[in-house]
């Protein structure tokens, strides 16, 4: 018998990974799903809420149920995925659900990281005046998505700087061709044309702001409350860009949740 699986709210990655889950053999069902027949919350072997899945007191997504239809569909052993899911991990194990929570897992972490940096230069060539190929470029922090957003950004010709605290992250960069620089110290200066942060942390002040180039565009990646503070120059534009995945490659990044899923379950996609 297939396991039954019920996906909860969210935006077109949803989707995607529905139809990657029927196309496995499993019986899905939706509620708030874009594009996904509705059906009412009810018991399931696992649950599948949006990446990530709390928009404040709801589920996140523009038709998503509220937050307690993820009980609805639990039942004593029922498995709960998603991502950011502490503000529900003790309800969840109080009705007997087991949370599986898939923030920071590989290969999803990899995978999310690859729309994440195709969709910020994507918006850095719809709002700046100036094109990328041979514009000096700083990337702040190196984790996941600062690496594949400053190597896309180098093979685009773009003169890339890494800002990064960890001295072995700098010389990583340095080894692979880009200039690196401290974060929050800039001794490079500030002369670029993009700014992309992916640092959930301060990492630039009002002053450095000040010293950036007009025309500059800010590219804030990092999680709320994000790292560059609220910018009044009418001559830089600052854009807020959560979710890029799902605006930018919903089918893969939906397929990439999915294949996570799956093997968590124990099936591998082909």
């Amino acid at each position: 018998m297939s396991k039954t699986c019920f996906l909860l709210g969210g935006d077109e990655r949803q989707r995607w990974a529905a139809q990657a889950l029927l196309d496995a053999g499993l019986e899905v069902r939706c509620c708030g799903v874009p594009g996904m027949p509705e059906a009412l919350p009810a018991p399931a072997d696992f649950v599948i809420l949006p990446f990530p899945a709390l928009q404040g007191e709801r589920l996140r997504g523009t038709a998503a149920p509220e937050r307690t239809a993820v009980f609805a569909c639990c039942r004593r052993g029922t498995r709960v995925y998603g991502g950011g899911l502490s503000p529900l991990r003790q309800a969840l194990l109080d009705c007997g659900a087991e949370p599986v929570e898939l923030f920071g897992t590989e290969p999803l972490t990899t995978h999310n990281a690859v729309p994440t940096a195709e969709g910020a230069i994507a918006l850095a060539v719809l709002h700046s005046p100036y094109r990328l190929h041979g514009a000096p470029c700083l990337v702040i922090g190196y984790g996941h998505i600062g690496r594949v957003l400053a190597n896309k950004l180098h093979g685009l010709s773009a003169r890339v700087t890494v800002a990064a605290r960890r001295p072995s992250d700098r010389a990583a960069a340095e080894a692979l061709g880009l200039e690196a620089d401290e974060t929050g110290r800039y001794a490079r200066g500030l002369a670029y044309h993009f700014v992309f942060n992916t640092v959930p942390a301060p990492v630039l002040t009002q002053d450095q702001l000040a010293a950036l180039l007009p025309g500059c565009l800010l590219v804030e990646l990092a999680s709320a409350p994000g790292g560059i503070p609220a910018c009044t120059r009418t001559d830089v534009t600052r854009i807020d860009a959560p979710g890029l995945p799902g605006r930018f490659c919903p089918a893969s990044a939906g397929a990439a949740y999915a294949a996570a899923i799956l093997e968590q379950e124990g099936a591998f996609p082909a």
